[in-house]
Protein backbone atom coordinates (compact mmCIF):
# COMPACT_ATOMS: atom_id res chain seq x y z
CA UNK A 1 0.00 0.00 0.00
CA UNK A 2 2.92 2.71 0.77
CA UNK A 3 4.67 1.42 -2.52
CA UNK A 4 1.10 2.49 -4.03
CA UNK A 5 0.97 5.62 -2.44
CA UNK A 6 4.54 6.73 -3.68
CA UNK A 7 3.23 5.76 -7.37
CA UNK A 8 0.24 7.57 -7.35
CA UNK A 9 2.11 11.16 -5.06
CA UNK A 10 4.54 10.97 -8.23
CA UNK A 11 1.67 10.76 -10.85
CA UNK A 12 0.12 14.01 -8.79
CA UNK A 13 3.28 15.57 -9.01
CA UNK A 14 4.34 14.85 -12.36
CA UNK A 15 4.12 18.10 -14.48
CA UNK A 16 1.66 20.35 -12.00
CA UNK A 17 1.84 23.99 -12.75
CA UNK A 18 2.47 23.90 -16.69
CA UNK A 19 -1.08 24.81 -17.59
CA UNK A 20 -2.62 26.30 -14.40
CA UNK A 21 -1.66 29.65 -12.76
CA UNK A 22 -2.74 27.79 -9.19
CA UNK A 23 -1.07 27.69 -5.75
CA UNK A 24 1.29 24.48 -4.76
CA UNK A 25 -0.96 21.43 -4.72
CA UNK A 26 -1.50 20.21 -1.30
CA UNK A 27 -1.84 16.56 -0.36
CA UNK A 28 -3.60 14.69 2.91
CA UNK A 29 -1.78 11.82 3.38
CA UNK A 30 -2.73 8.76 5.70
CA UNK A 31 -0.22 8.84 8.83
CA UNK A 32 0.28 4.26 8.34
CA UNK A 33 0.08 4.09 4.59
CA UNK A 34 1.57 7.10 3.68
CA UNK A 35 4.44 6.82 6.36
CA UNK A 36 7.12 6.95 4.30
CA UNK A 37 5.94 10.14 2.51
CA UNK A 38 5.22 12.82 5.19
CA UNK A 39 8.85 12.94 6.17
CA UNK A 40 9.76 13.57 2.51
CA UNK A 41 6.93 16.40 2.24
CA UNK A 42 7.29 18.06 5.73
CA UNK A 43 9.01 20.73 5.74
CA UNK A 44 8.81 22.38 2.31
CA UNK A 45 6.01 24.73 2.81
CA UNK A 46 3.35 23.21 0.92
CA UNK A 47 -0.09 22.17 2.40
CA UNK A 48 -0.24 19.26 4.36
CA UNK A 49 -3.71 16.91 6.25
CA UNK A 50 -3.60 13.75 7.76
CA UNK A 51 -6.67 11.88 8.95
CA UNK A 52 -7.35 11.31 12.48
CA UNK A 53 -10.38 9.50 12.23
CA UNK A 54 -11.13 5.39 12.32
CA UNK A 55 -11.61 4.74 8.94
CA UNK A 56 -15.58 3.88 8.87
CA UNK A 57 -16.74 5.01 12.37
CA UNK A 58 -20.09 5.84 13.14
CA UNK A 59 -20.06 7.26 15.69
CA UNK A 60 -16.68 9.68 15.33
CA UNK A 61 -14.10 7.68 16.79
CA UNK A 62 -10.39 8.37 16.69
CA UNK A 63 -7.67 6.07 15.10
CA UNK A 64 -5.59 6.38 18.04
CA UNK A 65 -8.68 6.29 20.82
CA UNK A 66 -7.95 8.11 23.99
CA UNK A 67 -4.24 9.05 22.92
CA UNK A 68 -5.60 11.47 20.85
CA UNK A 69 -4.09 14.78 22.44
CA UNK A 70 -0.69 12.51 22.69
CA UNK A 71 -1.55 12.06 19.43
CA UNK A 72 -1.53 15.52 17.97
CA UNK A 73 1.39 16.44 19.72
CA UNK A 74 3.40 14.21 18.00
CA UNK A 75 2.56 15.70 14.63
CA UNK A 76 4.11 18.57 13.11
CA UNK A 77 2.58 21.67 13.69
CA UNK A 78 2.05 22.44 9.82
CA UNK A 79 0.18 18.92 9.88
CA UNK A 80 -3.53 19.81 9.33
CA UNK A 81 -5.66 17.76 11.11
CA UNK A 82 -8.53 15.85 8.72
CA UNK A 83 -11.11 14.84 10.39
CA UNK A 84 -14.39 12.79 8.08
CA UNK A 85 -17.53 13.58 9.97
CA UNK A 86 -20.48 11.38 8.62
CA UNK A 87 -22.98 13.15 9.99
CA UNK A 88 -26.63 13.91 8.80
CA UNK A 89 -28.47 16.74 10.32
CA UNK A 90 -32.08 14.51 11.34
CA UNK A 91 -29.83 12.05 13.08
CA UNK A 92 -31.03 10.29 16.06
CA UNK A 93 -30.32 12.79 18.61
CA UNK A 94 -28.37 10.62 21.23
CA UNK A 95 -25.97 9.74 17.80
CA UNK A 96 -25.77 13.39 17.04
CA UNK A 97 -24.66 14.26 20.49
CA UNK A 98 -22.27 11.79 20.58
CA UNK A 99 -20.57 12.56 17.26
CA UNK A 100 -20.11 16.60 18.29
CA UNK A 101 -19.09 16.10 21.17
CA UNK A 102 -16.38 13.96 19.73
CA UNK A 103 -15.57 16.66 17.50
CA UNK A 104 -15.97 19.34 19.85
CA UNK A 105 -13.15 17.15 21.57
CA UNK A 106 -10.95 17.18 18.72
CA UNK A 107 -11.21 21.08 17.92
CA UNK A 108 -9.99 21.56 21.62
CA UNK A 109 -7.39 18.87 20.95
CA UNK A 110 -5.89 20.63 17.78
CA UNK A 111 -6.14 23.93 19.54
CA UNK A 112 -3.86 23.01 22.52
CA UNK A 113 -2.05 21.59 19.96
CA UNK A 114 -1.40 24.00 17.55
CA UNK A 115 -3.10 22.21 14.66
CA UNK A 116 -5.47 23.57 11.99
CA UNK A 117 -8.34 21.60 11.53
CA UNK A 118 -10.14 20.15 8.15
CA UNK A 119 -13.92 18.58 8.79
CA UNK A 120 -15.30 16.75 6.10
CA UNK A 121 -19.26 16.34 5.91
CA UNK A 122 -20.93 13.56 4.32
CA UNK A 123 -24.29 12.61 5.10
CA UNK A 124 -24.68 8.74 5.11
CA UNK A 125 -25.66 7.85 1.34
CA UNK A 126 -28.57 5.52 3.04
CA UNK A 127 -30.41 8.87 4.35
CA UNK A 128 -32.60 11.32 2.41
CA UNK A 129 -30.99 14.37 1.51
CA UNK A 130 -31.98 18.08 -0.26
CA UNK A 131 -30.67 20.94 -0.99
CA UNK A 132 -30.57 22.32 2.13
CA UNK A 133 -28.54 19.03 3.81
CA UNK A 134 -25.55 20.25 3.93
CA UNK A 135 -26.15 23.92 5.39
CA UNK A 136 -27.87 22.30 7.96
CA UNK A 137 -25.32 19.50 8.69
CA UNK A 138 -22.66 23.05 9.44
CA UNK A 139 -25.05 24.89 11.54
CA UNK A 140 -24.98 22.00 13.69
CA UNK A 141 -21.32 21.97 13.76
CA UNK A 142 -21.20 25.60 14.48
CA UNK A 143 -23.58 25.12 17.33
CA UNK A 144 -21.87 22.92 18.57
CA UNK A 145 -19.34 25.27 19.61
CA UNK A 146 -16.66 23.54 16.50
CA UNK A 147 -14.69 26.09 14.45
CA UNK A 148 -13.26 24.27 11.68
CA UNK A 149 -10.17 25.88 9.59
CA UNK A 150 -11.84 24.43 6.40
CA UNK A 151 -14.50 22.48 5.15
CA UNK A 152 -14.08 19.61 2.65
CA UNK A 153 -17.96 19.36 1.18
CA UNK A 154 -19.47 17.09 -1.60
CA UNK A 155 -20.85 18.98 -4.42
CA UNK A 156 -23.27 21.07 -3.32
CA UNK A 157 -26.73 20.94 -5.22
CA UNK A 158 -26.57 24.14 -7.09
CA UNK A 159 -26.03 27.81 -6.74
CA UNK A 160 -28.77 28.27 -3.97
CA UNK A 161 -27.46 25.39 -1.95
CA UNK A 162 -23.90 27.08 -1.86
CA UNK A 163 -25.44 30.83 -1.20
CA UNK A 164 -26.98 28.68 1.66
CA UNK A 165 -23.32 27.05 3.38
CA UNK A 166 -22.11 30.28 1.98
CA UNK A 167 -24.08 32.15 4.45
CA UNK A 168 -23.83 29.83 7.50
CA UNK A 169 -20.14 30.30 7.03
CA UNK A 170 -19.93 33.47 6.61
CA UNK A 171 -22.65 34.34 9.81
CA UNK A 172 -20.53 32.12 12.03
CA UNK A 173 -17.03 32.56 10.57
CA UNK A 174 -16.36 35.18 8.08
CA UNK A 175 -12.65 34.42 8.60
CA UNK A 176 -13.19 30.74 7.68
CA UNK A 177 -10.47 30.44 4.66
CA UNK A 178 -12.91 28.40 2.61
CA UNK A 179 -14.20 25.17 1.70
CA UNK A 180 -12.43 22.09 -0.25
CA UNK A 181 -14.75 20.21 -2.69
CA UNK A 182 -14.58 17.10 -2.86
CA UNK A 183 -15.73 14.04 -5.69
CA UNK A 184 -16.75 11.22 -4.15
CA UNK A 185 -15.54 9.05 -7.18
CA UNK A 186 -17.35 10.91 -9.66
CA UNK A 187 -16.39 10.25 -13.45
CA UNK A 188 -14.75 13.53 -15.13
CA UNK A 189 -17.60 14.66 -16.47
CA UNK A 190 -19.75 14.92 -13.42
CA UNK A 191 -16.53 16.84 -11.63
CA UNK A 192 -16.46 19.13 -14.50
CA UNK A 193 -19.93 20.42 -14.04
CA UNK A 194 -19.31 20.55 -9.96
CA UNK A 195 -16.41 22.55 -11.01
CA UNK A 196 -18.52 25.09 -13.20
CA UNK A 197 -20.66 25.64 -9.98
CA UNK A 198 -18.05 25.60 -7.99
CA UNK A 199 -15.97 27.66 -8.99
CA UNK A 200 -17.93 30.37 -8.93
CA UNK A 201 -18.73 30.76 -5.71
CA UNK A 202 -15.50 32.86 -4.05
CA UNK A 203 -15.72 30.50 -1.03
CA UNK A 204 -14.38 27.43 -2.67
CA UNK A 205 -10.68 27.96 -2.68
CA UNK A 206 -10.36 24.12 -4.86
CA UNK A 207 -10.79 20.57 -5.38
CA UNK A 208 -9.49 17.41 -3.13
CA UNK A 209 -10.04 14.64 -4.97
CA UNK A 210 -8.64 11.14 -4.96
CA UNK A 211 -10.18 8.05 -6.06
CA UNK A 212 -11.36 9.85 -9.27
CA UNK A 213 -7.87 10.27 -10.29
CA UNK A 214 -5.91 7.00 -8.42
CA UNK A 215 -8.37 4.44 -8.45
CA UNK A 216 -8.74 2.66 -11.92
CA UNK A 217 -4.75 3.54 -11.97
CA UNK A 218 -4.61 1.83 -8.07
CA UNK A 219 -6.69 -1.19 -8.77
CA UNK A 220 -4.57 -2.07 -12.09
CA UNK A 221 -1.10 -1.78 -10.03
CA UNK A 222 -2.60 -4.06 -7.86
CA UNK A 223 -3.70 -6.57 -10.35
CA UNK A 224 -0.33 -6.73 -12.06
CA UNK A 225 -1.67 -5.23 -15.26
CA UNK A 226 -0.14 -1.77 -14.83
CA UNK A 227 3.50 -1.20 -13.74
CA UNK A 228 5.42 1.67 -11.44
CA UNK A 229 5.63 4.20 -14.36
CA UNK A 230 2.30 3.12 -15.93
CA UNK A 231 0.83 4.60 -12.62
CA UNK A 232 2.61 7.58 -12.63
CA UNK A 233 1.72 8.21 -16.07
CA UNK A 234 -2.00 7.70 -15.80
CA UNK A 235 -2.52 9.27 -12.27
CA UNK A 236 -0.52 12.72 -13.45
CA UNK A 237 -2.72 12.86 -16.93
CA UNK A 238 -5.91 12.40 -14.72
CA UNK A 239 -4.71 14.90 -12.15
CA UNK A 240 -3.43 17.37 -14.95
CA UNK A 241 -7.12 17.17 -16.58
CA UNK A 242 -8.61 17.66 -13.46
CA UNK A 243 -6.52 21.03 -12.62
CA UNK A 244 -7.04 22.25 -16.57
CA UNK A 245 -10.59 22.07 -15.75
CA UNK A 246 -10.38 23.56 -12.53
CA UNK A 247 -8.57 26.47 -14.44
CA UNK A 248 -11.50 27.03 -16.94
CA UNK A 249 -14.01 26.97 -14.68
CA UNK A 250 -12.68 29.57 -12.78
CA UNK A 251 -12.19 32.05 -16.08
CA UNK A 252 -15.47 30.56 -17.11
CA UNK A 253 -19.04 32.57 -17.92
CA UNK A 254 -20.06 31.50 -14.71
CA UNK A 255 -17.45 33.48 -12.69
CA UNK A 256 -19.90 35.84 -10.03
CA UNK A 257 -17.92 38.79 -7.89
Amino acid sequence: MADAAQRGYAGALRDIGHAAPLPSPGVIVDGRFGATLLPQLTGRGGWIARPVELPGSRPLAFESGDALWAELRSWPAEHVVKCLLAHHPDDEPALKARQLDSLATLMRACHATGHELLVEVIPPAEMPSNPHTLARALEQVYAAGVYPDWWKLPPPDGDAAWREIAAVIGRHDPLCPGVLLLGLGAAEAELAESFRIAAAQPLCKGFAIGRSIFADAAARWFAGSLDDTGVVEQVASRYQRLIERWCEARAGPSRTT
